[in-house]
């Protein structure tokens, strides 16, 4: 079971990406969609009764979208879930990382990041710094064409 982690701005854009990622693993997963958030900057917002930062964003398209993805490809997505993190440091990254398991972090040469709150964080320094494999393309890699078979017809006319 491959473990892999997608950045999500709560958009379709996000399931596109992993609907592409899922159908080039084309293996059994689970999916993380993951958001980054900065801490708070004062000591009262950690215990203000405030709703947190990704409230608004997990509404019932969200949750949509994760039943949709799934009854899509029963057989390779085994799970799909949000995880945040809150922080700004590449340890806190790894630790994250490390807890839930994660063997690939999908983010394409493509992405394009799109703060949704602001405290939102651009994930896309942790995942080059955290030595996680990560898949940024998701074109067929080519094989090199083998070299035709050389014919004793063309083989006599190479030696007159």
């Amino acid at each position: 079971m491959t473990n892999i982690l997608i950045p999500t701005d709560f958009s379709a854009d996000s399931f596109r990406m992993a609907e592409q990622a899922i159908r080039f693993l084309n293996r059994e997963v689970n999916v993380i969609l993951f958001h980054a958030y900065e801490m708070p900057f004062y000591y009262q917002d950690l215990f203000a009764n405030e709703q947190p930062p990704y409230y608004k964003m997990l509404n019932d398209g969200f949750r949509q979208g994760c039943r949709q993805l799934k009854a899509q490809y029963p057989h390779l997505v085994k799970k799909i879930n949000f995880q945040y993190m809150q922080g700004n440091t590449n340890a806190l990254f790894r630790n994250f990382a490390e807890g839930n398991n994660i063997h690939l972090i999908v983010c394409p040469d493509s992405y394009v990041y799109t703060k949704t709150h602001a405290r939102s964080l651009n994930p896309v320094p942790f995942f080059k710094k955290s030595r996680i494999p990560m898949l940024t393309d998701f074109a067929p890699v080519q094989k090199p064409a083998a070299e035709a078979p050389v014919t004793r017809l063309e083989r006599s006319f190479a030696t007159a």
